[in-house]
């Protein structure tokens, strides 16, 4: 027991000690995301902290209202600006110290319900998996979210365990939270229905709890998400809700595109390749204990968000939507590594079969380990690079009106198939600190951009990969409108000389 505490503890502080090390640095990357976080942030600040009203910056002529989650987490870095000035570490840090929370909740939840080597294997390969790292110090609502998705599954675990009625109620509690903070993670309500319905039968239906909990779990993110529809509606912005379509299709079942996008994240972000395989000797040896069961029914509940929002969980750049399948799989992975460590301790014979397979699964999970320790020190180094596009910006900024909009460059508005794509980048706007419109790669005309300028754009910040889209259109952009500063990736023109 002193050297599985020991070996916890360890673990415990080496994970806190990364995410410490990776949270002071700016928002220097070219992520959509993180730039409209903090851009929502920062016109809290000066705009008005009114929370029911989030604003982006590439609004055009509006006021920016935009369709998003509950902006809690944007909100709080607001409030952290107030207090303390505006400062990009500012939202890594509130991610970090929600971050803590998330690896203790983990922990209570592995402990309650695993053995405790099994638990101790579980934390290991959670605490360390690069998606966890990654959302723990992005300025991103993930942190926030993952914080309350767990704390959702401990306390209805426990509820499972003790029928105390204030755990159930905490699990509603943070059922609410978790999908105010992020939509997706509505799903987790399949795995509280099935082991529900395991636990009282038909008798649930019958229960007041049931419709107390499904309605404390589930009003406030319906009055949310209604009145962000609303803000679509009315002033047509969105952050990827209403303005990208996500959904599974009939080409799900001839295009192997989806499935495979989607195993192919899980297998490499979520279960470091050969985890799969300790999780499947976990699944086999402890099939009849209750904590298998609840994380198979919990991973395959991910699998249904995953399946059905498959237009974009199939994608590469996606793979932190995949974030909510980490848990159920380290749950998983540390039952197999725990039965492969007993089994070898137990076993006599000093080169018995059983013994030589019990010692393959504790390597396996120790190659999984490692592999997860690779892909983080990957991205350790990843963002220690400073973006080019962000050093070109500073060079960019000073040669723009502060008064001036700008139109910059943004994504296809449909993919190939075409469906809606959320299109508009929000990392020039962030970093050039200016108000304006993005204009589809997709869509690139002389006559769009004219639009454009007659709505009160003054400059074009356009990318050259993206101009390399539309055949022609930079030369007759440039013979159109005069340069004002042209560097490696970017030519600002001056549509107002």
């Amino acid at each position: 027991m002193r050297v599985r505490r020991t070996i916890f503890i360890a673990l415990f502080a080496a994970a806190v000690l990364l995410r410490v090390a990776d949270t002071f640095r700016p928002l220097d990357r070219a992520s959509w995301r993180e730039s409209d976080l903090g851009s929502i942030a920062r016109n809290f600040t000066r705009e008005g902290m009114n929370p029911l009203y989030p604003r982006i910056d590439w609004r055009g002529t509006g006021p920016g209202y935009a369709e998003m989650e509950l902006p809690l987490y944007p909100w709080t870095i607001a409030v952290a600006y107030k207090a303390f000035g505006i400062h990009d570490e500012t939202g890594r840090i509130i991610s970090m110290l929600l971050s803590l929370g998330v690896l203790a909740l983990f922990w209570f939840l592995a402990r309650d319900i695993l053995e405790p080597d099994e638990a101790v294997a579980a934390f290991a390969f959670f605490a360390f998996n690069p998606l966890i790292f990654e959302i723990s110090t992005a300025v991103q609502p993930e942190s926030l979210t993952i914080l309350a998705y767990l704390a959702t599954a401990y306390f209805f675990a426990r509820w499972m365990r003790t029928d105390r009625l204030s755990d159930l109620l905490a699990a509603a509690a943070f059922t609410s939270l978790s999908i105010l903070a992020k939509a997706t993670s509505a799903h987790i309500g399949l795995l509280i229905a099935v082991v529900w319905l395991r636990k009282e039968g038909v008798c649930a239906v019958k229960n007041w709890r049931t419709y107390a909990f499904a309605c404390i779990a589930l009003a406030p993110g319906i009055l949310w998400y209604i009145h962000a529809k609303y803000l679509w509606l009315t002033y047509g912005n969105s952050l990827g809700v209403s303005n990208e379509h996500h959904w599974i299709g009939p080409d799900f079942f001839t295009n192997s595109y989806f499935i495979l996008g989607i195993l192919l994240n899980e297998i490499e972000w979520v279960w470091a390749g050969i985890g799969v395989i300790v999780a499947l000797v976990g699944v086999i040896l402890a099939r009849r204990e209750r904590a298998a069961s609840f994380s198979l029914i919990w991973l395959a509940s991910v699998f249904v968000f995953l399946i059905v929002a498959a237009r974009t969980t199939a994608d590469d750049w996606a793979n932190y939507y995949h974030v909510f399948a980490v848990a159920p799989a380290s749950l998983l992975i540390g039952i197999g590594a725990g039965k492969g460590i007993a089994l070898f301790g137990d076993l006599k014979a000093k080169f018995s079969t059983r013994k030589v397979l019990a010692a393959l699964i504790v390597l396996a999970s120790v190659a999984a380990f490692v592999f997860n320790l690779r892909s983080i020190r990957g991205l350790f180094l990843q963002h220690r690079k400073h973006e080019p596009a962000f050093a070109e910006s500073q060079q960019i900024e000073p040669y723009l009106r502060r008064d001036g909009l700008i139109l910059v460059s943004g994504g296809a508005c449909v993919d190939k198939d075409g469906y809606a794509l959320a299109y508009n980048a929000s990392y020039m706007f962030y970093w050039l600190d200016r108000k304006g419109f993005n204009i589809c790669s997709d869509r690139q005309t002389v006559a769009a951009v004219e639009g454009f300028r007659s709505l009160g754009a003054q400059y074009f910040v356009a990318q050259k990969s993206e101009l390399a889209h539309a055949k022609g259109f930079e030369p007759e952009v440039a013979s159109r409108f005069p340069t004002v500063i042209e560097t490696d990736e970017f030519i600002v023109f001056d549509l107002h000389p």
